[in-house]
């Protein structure tokens, strides 16, 4: 294997250059979201919610979750969308503790006292202990965190060979690691899972916010649909390549039984 690191970092330096050419409506998309989420969450810090309690103590998670989402959206732009999931998940995981500790604040000492009471901590915020009331679409969500850490963290097979193939060369072989993406389609198709699941999280936000805090007026961004927008493009997509099709929908929730 032969690497070199001054040609990989250019190479991620030009990807984003061309990302930005290719899909500078969908990184308008991402900043929507982005300052979506900021505005929803910052409301934890301005004042006590409708029974009277602070939750500012929620915006560490609300913070984890953005700042994630963002370290996650430079790899889709540098072509590394393997990468993206992995820098995204503890962003994905956060939010659904936040969820578990509105659903029961008692689950905020066990989080908090998790060296002295492992087995409790365990129980509370693994697998599907971490699917919670708080959003309407925990449990979808927490299948994603699951296949997350199927698919992105752990050396398994799947993990294994997805980015790398062995070719003969002469009296050996030649194994090939791949650190970008190659094909344009299932970049794309990672691209549009990573939006829609975004958006799915900002909307589920915002949800939980009024419920806490109560309606704001008037509504401090626009609700333009990524879904809908992007829904014929996803569509497409799905059709032209089943690993696009099973990327949209295990890590992006897209639901193409309903576009029919």
């Amino acid at each position: 294997m032969k690497l070199d690191l001054l040609d990989y970092a250019s190479k991620q330096v030009r990807n984003r250059e061309t990302f930005l050419l290719n899909y500078g409506n969908d990184f308008g998309v991402f900043d929507y979201l982005i300052k979506a989420l900021y505005s929803n969450w910052s409301r934890l810090g301005k004042g006590k919610d409708k029974n009277g309690y602070s939750q500012a103590g929620l915006l560490l998670f609300a913070n984890i979750l953005t700042r994630h989402a963002i370290f996650g959206f430079q790899h889709i732009a540098s072509y590394q969308s393997f990468l993206a999931w992995l820098t995204f998940r503890p962003g994905l995981e956060a939010f659904l503790i936040l969820g578990n500790f509105v659903e029961d604040p008692k689950n905020a000492k066990i989080w908090k006292e998790r060296h002295s009471n492992r087995k409790a901590y365990q129980k509370a915020f693994s697998g599907k202990s971490l699917v919670s009331k708080s959003f309407l679409r925990s449990h979808e969500i927490q299948k994603v965190l699951s296949r997350l850490n199927d698919d992105f963290m752990h050396p398994n097979p799947d993990f294994t060979y997805r980015d790398m193939s062995m070719r003969n060369h002469g009296s050996s072989f030649l194994l090939e690691i791949q650190f970008f993406d190659v094909s344009p389609v299932i970049h794309e198709a990672h691209l549009l899972a990573y939006l829609n699941l975004l958006e799915i999280i900002a909307t589920e936000s915002e949800n939980l916010v009024k419920k806490l805090f109560g309606e704001i007026h008037p509504d401090p961004l626009p609700k333009p649909s990524f879904e809908s927008v992007a829904r014929s493009r996803a569509s497409e997509l799905s059709a032209k390549d089943p690993v696009a099709k099973k990327v949209m929908e295990e890590l992006g929730l897209w639901n193409f039984k309903y576009f029919a």
